[in-house]
């Protein structure tokens, strides 16, 4: 699918030191996607002991972070 980066994940990945090839390898191969609040996808990856979480909108993305509650996301399952 071809992505429309949003002005806020473009500042996100600065702000928090996310690459954009971790985005796009948990958008092209995620271990799991998850429904959010109004119907949005949560693309979901495990790299080494974080969690990388893409929120998105259609074909837009809307938020990303990275969180240490892999179990909490991956329902129980930590790779």
């Amino acid at each position: 699918m071809g992505w429309k980066w949003t002005d806020h994940i473009e500042i996100q990945l600065g702000e928090r030191k996310i690459l954009k090839e971790l985005v796009e390898i948990a958008l092209n191969n995620p271990d799991k996607v998850a429904t959010g609040k109004k119907n949005r996808k949560i693309y979901q990856k495990v790299v080494s002991d974080k969690l990388i979480r893409v929120v998105t909108e259609g074909d837009s993305l809307i938020t990303v972070y990275l969180t240490d509650k892999v179990k909490k996301y991956m329902g129980g399952v930590k790779k």
